[in-house]
């Protein structure tokens, strides 16, 4: 049996035999104190029978996958199917201000409080409807109308569906057939004789609506043009006010304090290979791909400025948020938000203004293509945990 006075880390790239008396090439089941003394690591207790796989901590609830569903597990122990086919692929998660949980597969997205699940954001009309002229107050000519969802639960209007030109002779419109959804409303927008503008004509939770008034009577514009609700993606993060997602190279960004709204045509940052990592710290964004670790810097998603850190694959799934007081920065320790995560096979730390700290240069270095992440405090030593998927 071996014997450590003092142990000072793990170091797999010095060869073997010119390892130092308080170096190990490999240690597990061990904790480390903080005066480098090891002991055995604690074990764990059973706190529910089943399979549980993607473990995700909300607000006030758990999450999971149980048998290809996402549960949620309240804390009295109880769980509530929140969808019942999610599959056995990994489940990205990012928890929201308000207290809801959002999470993805790369296919299903969706928000949740743990105990219902939504759709994330509000879809946009599969069809437009029929269309017949009436009589009516509107001046005659050609017209175009817009049909939008709003969810009763809390009003939240998405892009609309526009139909093609229609001729109103009469001055008045029937839509009939209209796209019902349970738990929506539907908008109906107008434009003007001959015009492009759309504005509110009224509301309807049937499948018909009809319109007679005059033209003035049409002042509230339509404003969610262009809008979409999240991209199916993963490596989701939440940052001053916007809701992240990564779909290859692409990372999108919700719109301000609006994360159930998305503008792909204006608010996404493109790289040169897949995203594996997004990592907000207070200064800006960590992303990492699979050549390299950038750092896009400011305060503003518009404006941001992209600065590459590192070069090297960022390993799927290690980015873990930290507070930077717990992390290595030089001869001390860093402040404010920070992240950790594996790149160019080193474990790194990031902090605010981009500023890297490479924890195990020189030491430790690890080919392992992807692993779930995160980090914790055991008898007050903080502890970055990747387990290899």
């Amino acid at each position: 049996m071996l014997t450590l006075e003092k142990f000072s880390g793990i170091n797999n790239v010095v060869p073997q035999e010119r390892l130092d008396t308080t170096d190990l090439t490999v240690a597990t089941n061990v904790d480390i104190g903080l005066t480098g003394e090891v002991w055995r690591r604690g074990g764990y207790s059973v706190a529910a029978d089943g399979c549980h796989k993607n473990v995700h901590q909300g607000a006030g609830f758990i999450l999971a996958t149980v048998e290809g569903a996402l549960v949620g597990i309240a804390p009295d122990g109880s769980t509530t199917v929140l969808h019942p086919a999610l599959s056995g692929a990994r489940v990205w998660y990012c928890n929201l201000p308000d207290g809801r949980t959002a999470f993805s597969n790369g296919l299903i997205r969706g928000l949740t409080d743990g105990k219902v699940a939504t759709e994330w954001g509000v879809p946009e009309p599969e069809s437009a409807g029929a269309v017949s002229p009436v009589a009516g107050a509107l001046h005659p000519g050609e017209y175009r109308y817009v049909l939008t969802y709003v969810r009763l639960l809390d009003g939240l209007e998405g892009a609309g569906l526009w139909s093609a030109p229609v001729q109103l002779p009469d001055g008045g419109l029937l839509l009939m057939n209209l796209p019902q959804r349970d738990g929506y409303k539907i908008n109906v927008y107008l434009t003007g004789a001959n015009g492009t503008s759309a504005h509110l004509a009224g509301s309807t939770i049937t499948n018909s609506f009809s319109y007679l008034g005059t033209n003035d009577a049409l002042v509230t514009p339509y404003a969610t043009d262009g809008l979409a609700t999240a991209p199916a993606g993963i490596c989701l993060a939440f940052w001053r006010g916007r809701a992240l997602i990564a779909v290859g190279k692409v990372l999108y960004a919700s719109r301000p304090h609006q994360w159930e709204s998305f503008d792909p045509r204006k608010d996404f940052k493109q790289f040169s290979s897949n995203i594996t990592l997004v990592e907000p710290v207070k200064s800006g964004i960590y992303v990492g791909t699979s050549t390299e670790l950038a750092f896009l810097g400011g305060v503003d998603f518009d404006s941001l400025a992209y600065d590459k850190v590192m070069d090297g694959r960022v390993v799927l799934g290690s980015g873990v948020s930290v507070s930077g007081d717990q992390v290595k920065a030089g001869d001390g320790a860093g402040a404010g938000r920070a992240m950790i995560c594996i790149a160019g096979g080193e474990i790194v730390a990031g902090f605010d203004g981009g500023n890297l700290s490479r924890l195990s240069a020189n030491r430790y270095t690890t080919d392992v293509q992807e692993v779930a992440a995160t980090f914790r405090k055991v008898n007050g030593i903080p502890q970055y945990i990747a387990v290899a998927q």
